[in-house]
């Protein structure tokens, strides 16, 4: 059986030769920091030759692009290059126009 995990995010990522550390990330949102933040918490690593990074990444991208298709992403303007967010609601955008 393969094993799950969840997670926020990731919080770092550390190359050390041909290894790659991906440090995953969860937010505990009971917690909150001096600032009043949620605390997040290092959860588990995910460790791969470099290799296998390149080619997850591959993978990631074509994914985001599907999505972008899709209009479940939007590309942002070119200040923000390469970065991605949830398209509106197509309701909320919709509403908006009226």
């Amino acid at each position: 059986m393969n094993k799950e995990i969840f997670t926020d995010g990731v919080s770092a990522v550390h190359v050390t030769g041909n290894l790659v550390r991906i440090d995953l990330m969860t937010v505990q949102p009971h917690l909150k920091s001096d600032t009043g933040q949620p605390v997040v918490d290092i959860s588990n690593r995910i460790i791969m030759p470099l290799e296998g990074f390149v080619q997850s990444l591959a993978v990631q991208e074509n994914i985001v692009s599907q999505l972008i298709d899709a209009g479940v992403l939007k590309k942002n303007p070119p200040k923000a290059a390469g970065v991605v967010s949830l398209a509106e609601n197509k309701a909320d955008s919709q509403s908006e126009k009226e």
